[in-house]
């Protein structure tokens, strides 16, 4: 299996706190990984890093073996999902224009197939089509949450990258999320592993 994302020799510091030093860590193609931690440990700045949203203060990141600085950033964004903490949509968008926004960019308006991914993701998440037409703030917190859970998958990125996207999700809806089919198609072996 060869390896999709690398961490080599992280430091990051937040002015006199440091929240990642000597970080190493390898995710190979197809494997699913789950960096567990406290508040504040770099959790999340560990994803930021990956997409190019923070760059650390020392070390490289690498995706596919090329080193994400040498990359156009917006190609690069283009080519990972994310799903972030709480709900950041579009406000002035509808669901279904929310989660069209980068499938719309890598299918050249490509109408046809966009409306399709669109319903195909909204299914898989368990939102109603009815929800299309709707803005985020007439939308639950957990919809909105899944919502952005659809963006993310919508263009089916290679890397996805979920900052605990399930947290505005009620008990019921968790379990479909977590074992529906975009999960389980994941290719490769599970890990989890724990840094501390």
């Amino acid at each position: 299996m060869s390896t999709l994302i690398e961490f080599k020799n992280i430091k990051k510091s937040y002015g006199e706190k440091v929240v990642m030093e000597n970080f190493d860590l390898q995710v190979d193609r197809g494997e699913f990984v789950t960096i567990i931690g406290s508040s504040g440990c770099g959790k999340t700045t560990a994803l930021k890093m990956v997409n190019g949203l923070i760059h650390p203060d020392q070390g490289d990141i690498l995706i596919d073996g090329e080193n994400i600085r040498e990359k156009d950033q917006t190609q690069l964004r283009r080519n990972i999902g994310y799903a972030i903490q709480g709900s950041v949509l579009f406000p002035h968008m509808t669901v279904e224009q929310n989660i069209s926004y980068v499938p719309d960019l890598l299918n050249g308006r490509n109408r046809a197939k966009t409306k399709e991914a669109v319903s195909k993701w909204m299914k898989i998440v368990g939102l109603d089509e009815e929800l299309k037409e709707r803005y985020p703030a007439e939308l639950s917190g957990g919809q909105q949450q899944r919502v952005g859970i659809a963006r993310a998958l919508a263009a089916s990125p290679e890397i996805l990258l979920m900052d605990e996207p399930f947290g505005a999700v009620d008990e019921i809806t968790r379990p479909h999320l977590l074992w529906s089919g975009w999960l389980r198609k994941r290719e490769g072996p599970a890990a989890c592993r724990r840094r501390s």
